[in-house]
């Protein structure tokens, strides 16, 4: 399942970032984090299915580069 991150490259996010808040806010390891791609504005991770909602929720809240960001499912997936 892919994740919307209302937070890319403008806001210097690199792939260490998502991984980091994912693993330290949702309290999980690597291995549940797929594929992540990063735009300008945005990023999508993939996540396993059975995390999603406890990503989301964990990131909620919390800042990217010092930045509040939006977390949600992806509309596609």
């Amino acid at each position: 399942m892919r994740l919307f991150i209302g937070a890319g490259r403008a806001a210097n996010i690199g792939p260490g970032d998502l991984v980091g808040a994912i693993i330290n806010e949702a309290q999980l390891t690597g291995d549940a984090i797929g594929a992540i791609e990063i735009a300008d504005r945005f990023s999508l991770v993939e996540v396993r299915a059975e995390h999603a909602e406890a990503i989301v929720h964990a990131l909620r809240g919390t800042t990217l580069r010092g930045r509040k960001v939006v977390v949600r499912r992806d509309r596609e997936s």
